[in-house]
């Protein structure tokens, strides 16, 4: 009975150290960051690449280290129970009150070695822990491969299940926005606030090429330009980052940055041999139908400011920095390089004078309308009216669309500049 009795206490030592293991391994792989992993690899290439193969497929790691954590603590609980009876018998004491003991003995246990102390230990080392634990549980992980993949799969089903129920009970875009008009109606909240809490909710409904800058707006250096003529472009600009090109626009190298010429300013010697291919940064390049709410995150996480947006076949069709996207959020923001040429002035209050490149959101938003583009190419006046016209209009071209007279005013380099907008009369509309 004595062996007997050793070795369940011997195997119940085992188990705790077990629960440690899936408990703290638990906190360490959850809480790890990728860049680090990734450079943890090169110093410990065998174990680094167990952690990554690990940190793969979370919802499958998560489900092997709780079913092995529960496997061992129900066995943890089977052998202390059998050493309770034992002990109730061997010592003569009713077998309620040592199970009693056996359970607060148990929890206490497994709370302080099976929980806490793993679990601060993976907290303050996770990488260190990560890569002791890894070896080992992937292949736990192998094993228990079929029961994980099943239990993985009626999680994904049922969390999916209760994703859809949360959103059908979930307060909609639509909810707010009518909440936000409500209110404003009111005069509960003011005009900039509602202003604000429609731009928030359509934020994630904004496509990249909804606000970047589009090509023929992009203000840009070949790797061929002298140095003078770039401090000259970059102060006229007052852009402290420009992208640079080889051949043209659709070949983009990199992005020059203001600060990086500060070292030439002076050094003429230095000047001689600068490469701007070599000291421009790597260019971020994103298409078209990216959404700004993801591309700022993008930004967020890889520390940048500024992106190239292309188009379909790989061609340069813009630039967007993400000041154009918190602009997106909190309206225009000027600095002491901005013109200030607003896209919409009131000239009477029948007439009114827009820039071409104003959205059409911002403009329906202006008149009042609901002109729609449809399923055509074009966000801007200036698109509408070349949609309409079939070619490039002249001067004085006019369209009249939904109570309002369209007149085209300026054409710079065959782009629409100005457009005056008149309200049409009772009179007029019935011509």
């Amino acid at each position: 009975m004595d062996t007997d009795w050793q070795t369940k206490i011997f195997i119940l030592g085992l188990l705790f150290v077990l629960s440690a293991f899936f408990s703290g391994s638990e906190v360490a792989l959850f809480s790890l960051n990728r860049n680090k992993i990734k450079n943890d690899i090169a110093s410990h290439p065998f174990t680094g690449d167990y952690v990554l193969r690990l940190i793969q497929f979370p919802r499958r790691l998560l489900v092997t280290i709780l079913i092995g954590n529960t496997l061992v603590n129900v066995a943890a609980s089977i052998i202390a129970v059998s050493l309770a009876l034992q002990y109730a018998v061997k010592f003569q004491v009713s077998e309620d009150t040592a199970l009693t003991i056996q359970i607060v003995a148990l929890t206490i246990l497994i709370i302080i070695i099976g929980e806490l102390t793993p679990k601060i230990w993976a907290l303050k080392n996770p990488i260190s822990f990560s890569r002791i634990v890894a070896f080992p549980l992937y292949y736990i992980s192998v094993v228990l491969y079929p029961i994980a993949e099943t239990l993985t799969e009626l999680i994904i089903l049922s969390s999916s299940k209760m994703k859809f129920d949360r959103l059908k009970n979930a307060i909609s875009s639509e909810d707010i926005n009518e909440l936000a008009e409500l209110s404003h109606e009111k005069g509960t909240i003011v005009e900039e606030e509602h202003g604000l809490i429609k731009s928030i909710v359509e934020f994630q409904t904004v496509s990249v090429r909804e606000v970047m800058t589009p090509r023929v707006d992009i203000i840009a250096i070949s790797i061929d330009t002298d140095f003078d003529q770039v401090l000259r472009t970059i102060t006229s600009s007052g852009h402290s980052r420009i992208p640079l090109y080889k051949d043209n626009l659709d070949d983009i190298v990199g992005i020059l940055y203001a600060k990086d010429l500060l070292p030439y300013l002076k050094d003429q010697e230095k000047r001689k041999s600068l490469s701007f291919s070599k000291i421009a940064r790597k260019a971020m390049f994103i298409p078209e139908s990216k959404m700004i709410n993801d591309l700022m995150l993008e930004f967020q996480e890889k520390k940048m400011h500024i992106a190239i947006v292309v188009d379909e076949y790989g061609g340069t069709s813009g630039l967007i920095a993400l000041e154009d996207i918190i602009e997106e959020i909190i309206g225009e923001i000027r600095d002491e390089y901005d013109q200030e040429e607003n896209s919409f002035v009131k000239l009477t209050d029948n007439s009114f004078m827009a820039l071409g490149k104003i959205s059409m959101d911002e403009l329906n938003e202006h008149l009042q309308t609901n002109i729609e583009t449809g399923n055509n190419d074009f966000d801007t006046l200036g698109g509408l009216i070349l949609n309409y016209a079939g070619n490039i209009p002249k001067e004085g071209y006019t369209l009249d669309i939904e109570n309002h007279r369209f007149v085209l005013k300026e054409i710079v380099n065959k782009r629409i500049n100005k457009v005056l907008i008149e309200k049409l009369s009772e009179q007029e509309l019935s011509k």
